[in-house]
C-alpha cells in the first residue's frame, strides 16, 4: 500500500478496511478491493446504510450493506492518517505540456491490465496521446514482468503566435535604399546607391499579419496564441496603392523621384539633381519642396536645405545641411572647420568626424564617429567590426557599436534618453536659474541673509532683502525642477530600461554613461558589454551581451 501526505476525501483509513487484493499493485474497478470492518467505521459511514457512498475525487465507492470498498479508477491505493484514495497512474508536468504514466504487468488481483484499460483511466478530454507509446509500454511491462515507470504518452502543443505585418521595399537593385524597419525607420546600411525610382516602379509591399494558432495542454485546456501586430503605411504623394496576393498591399510610384518614408506615409518627392559639387562658385542650394540629390561634394562654407531629404553622393565638408527627412551621405562627413547637419529623420554616412548633428531618427555609419556632438531621437549605430564612437558627446535612444572610446582614455560621454524627453529643457532651465543666482551673488554674496543685512548700510537693506527673496524663489525653482525630474524618471523607468548601449567589443576606460539621473565613468575597460537602466535598482546596470 502506497503512502502520501495529501488529504483525501474518503474518511476510511487502513484500520477501517481489510485488503482483498495486493495493494502494492494497481487497483482496478469491477471488484471489491477491501472489506469494511463494520465495528470500526467512522461516523460518516453508517454500517446499516442501504445506500452506496461515492467519493468521486478519491476514486472510491463504499457499500456499507455489503461491507466492501471498490475502486472507480485504475491507480495505486494511497493511505494517510486522514483517509484513503486511489491515485491515478498518470501525472502531468507543471506546465501541463506532458503526461507520463506508470505501467504494471498485472493488477492487484493478478490479472493483466490491457491497453484499453490504461486508455480508459486517462483524464477526460486528454489530448496529444501517443497510442503507440502507450501500447509499447504495456507490452514492455508484460514482457519484462516488471513495472515501467514515467513513460511519456501524451504531449501538448505550444501556441504558435502570429507573424507581425511587414513592410518590404522593392526598388531596382541599383537604387535600393534598404529596408523599412518595424519602427518605421529606414535602414540604409545595405543601400546600393541613391533611393530614386522611376514611374511605374513597385516600391513597397505591405504584408498583413497572420493570426496565431492556439495550443493545448494534455488535459485539453486551450492555450491562447497572440495574433501578429499589423504594420501601417499610407500612400502619399505620387504613390498608388493596390491589392496584392494574400491580402498584401502593393505601392507603386506614380511619378519619378526620391522615395520618402515619413510619419507613416510613403511618397515620391520631387528631386532637384545637381550633377556637380556644391561650392562657393555654385552657391547655396535651398528647395522649399521636395528633395535634393547632389552627385558630388558639399564643400566648406556652403549651405543645403530641403523640405524632404538630402542625398550627397561623395562628401560633406564644413557645410550646413538641413533636411525635413533624411540626410544620406555616400562618403564621409568632415567638419573640422565648423558646420552642422540637422535632419528630421536619419543621418547616414561611411564616417563622421568633428560634426554637430541633430537627428530625429538614427545616426548610422559604416566605420566610425569621432569627436562629435550628436543628439539623435533614435539610435547611434556603427555595426561593422571597425564601428567605433570615440570622443565627444552623444545623446540618443540607444547605441549599437563595436567600441566606445579608445585605449588612450579619450573623453567620451554617452547619454541614453527617451525620445522627446523633457530632461534637457529642465537642464537648460536649471542652467539659466543658476546663472541668475550667480549674478545675484555678486551683489548679496553667499553669507547668511541675516548677517548680510546687519552688515549692510541701512539705506540698502530694503533692496538687499528683495534680492534675497528673489534668490529664495530661484532656489525653490531649482528644487521644484529636481522634483519634476525625479517624477519623470519614475514614470519613464520601465521604458527607459529598454534603451541600451551595446558595445560588441570594448567600452574603454574614460567613457562616461548617463542614464536618468545616474552617471558612471569607467575606470577600466568592459568587454562585450551592455549598459542599461535597472528599474528595480534605480541605477545603471552593466551586463554581458
Amino acid at each position: 500500500m502506497a503512502t502520501g501526505n495529501e488529504e483525501t476525501l474518503c474518511p476510511l483509513t487502513k484500520e477501517h478496511i481489510s485488503p482483498l487484493c495486493d495493494f502494492d499493485l494497481p487497483v482496478v474497478p469491477g471488484h471489491p478491493i477491501a472489506k469494511l470492518n463494520q465495528d470500526q467505521l467512522p461516523d460518516e459511514i453508517p454500517p446499516d446504510s442501504n445506500k452506496k457512498i461515492s467519493y468521486q475525487e478519491a476514486n472510491l465507492e463504499c457499500d456499507p450493506k455489503a461491507a466492501t470498498v471498490m475502486a472507480t479508477a485504475v491507480g495505486m491505493l494511497e493511505a494517510t492518517a486522514k483517509g484513503i484514495r486511489v491515485v491515478p497512474l498518470w501525472s502531468t508536468s507543471d506546465n501541463g505540456q506532458t503526461l507520463t504514466m506508470d505501467f504494471f504487468p498485472k493488477d492487484c488481483f493478478g490479472k493483466t491490465i490491457s491497453d484499453d484499460q490504461y486508455r480508459a483511466t486517462l483524464p477526460e478530454g486528454c489530448r496529444g496521446v501517443d497510442n503507440d507509446a502507450l501500447d509499447d509500454a504495456v507490452a514492455k511491462a508484460q514482457k519484462e514482468d516488471a513495472p515501467v515507470k514515467a513513460v511519456e504518452i501524451a504531449k501538448g502543443q505550444q501556441p504558435l503566435n502570429g507573424r507581425d505585418g511587414e513592410i518590404q521595399l522593392k526598388f531596382r537593385k541599383d537604387s535600393s535604399v534598404g529596408e523599412v524597419k518595424k519602427d518605421g525607420t529606414v535602414d540604409f546600411r545595405e543601400r546600393g546607391g541613391t533611393f530614386c525610382v522611376g514611374e511605374g516602379d513597385e516600391i513597397a509591399t505591405l504584408i498583413p499579419p497572420t493570426n496565431g494558432v492556439p495550443g493545448f495542454d494534455v488535459l485539453g485546456n486551450e492555450i491562447p496564441a497572440e495574433n501578429g501586430q499589423p504594420q501601417t503605411i499610407k500612400a502619399g504623394n505620387n504613390v498608388t496603392a493596390s491589392d496584392g496576393d494574400g491580402g498584401a498591399t502593393v505601392f507603386t510610384a506614380a511619378a519619378p523621384g526620391m522615395v520618402i518614408y515619413k510619419e507613416g506615409s510613403l511618397s515620391i518627392s520631387d528631386v532637384l539633381e545637381i550633377n556637380s559639387d556644391v561650392d562657393l562658385a555654385s552657391g547655396n542650394v535651398h528647395v522649399a519642396k521636395g528633395s535634393i540629390l547632389i552627385k558630388g561634394t558639399v564643400t566648406t562654407g556652403t549651405e543645403v536645405s530641403a523640405e524632404e531629404s538630402v542625398v550627397v553622393d561623395v562628401v560633406v565638408e564644413n557645410a550646413i545641411i538641413r533636411a525635413g527627412a533624411d540626410v544620406n551621405v555616400g562618403g564621409g562627413v568632415l567638419m573640422e572647420e565648423g558646420g552642422f547637419i540637422e535632419a528630421g529623420g536619419n543621418v547616414t554616412a561611411k564616417f563622421i568626424r568633428n560634426a554637430t548633428i541633430r537627428a530625429g531618427g538614427d545616426v548610422i555609419v559604416d566605420v566610425d564617429i569621432a569627436n562629435c556632438d550628436i543628439t539623435a531621437g533614435g539610435r547611434i549605430i556603427a555595426e561593422s567590426d571597425k564601428g567605433i564612437v570615440n570622443g565627444g558627446n552623444y545623446v540618443c535612444a540607444g547605441m549599437n557599436v563595436a567600441e566606445v572610446g579608445t585605449d588612450t582614455g579619450t573623453l567620451t560621454s554617452v547619454t541614453l534618453a527617451l525620445p522627446g524627453s523633457e530632461d534637457s529643457s529642465l537642464d537648460q532651465e536649471d542652467a539659466a536659474i543658476r546663472e541668475r543666482i550667480d549674478e545675484l551673488g555678486k551683489f548679496i554674496g553667499t553669507e547668511d541673509p541675516k548677517k548680510t543685512l546687519l552688515m549692510a548700510p541701512k539705506e540698502d537693506r530694503a533692496i538687499i532683502a528683495e534680492l534675497f527673496k528673489i534668490k529664495a524663489y530661484l532656489l525653490k525653482e531649482l528644487a521644484d525642477n529636481e522634483k519634476k525630474k525625479d517624477e519623470m524618471l519614475m514614470a519613464q523607468s520601465k521604458e527607459l530600461s529598454k534603451i541600451k548601449l551595446r558595445a560588441r567589443k570594448t567600452t574603454h576606460a574614460g567613457v562616461t554613461i548617463n542614464i536618468g539621473d545616474r552617471s558612471i565613468t569607467l575606470n577600466k575597460a568592459e568587454q562585450a558589454s551592455k549598459f542599461h537602466w535597472d528599474a528595480e535598482q534605480c541605477g545603471i546596470a552593466i551586463t554581458g551581451l
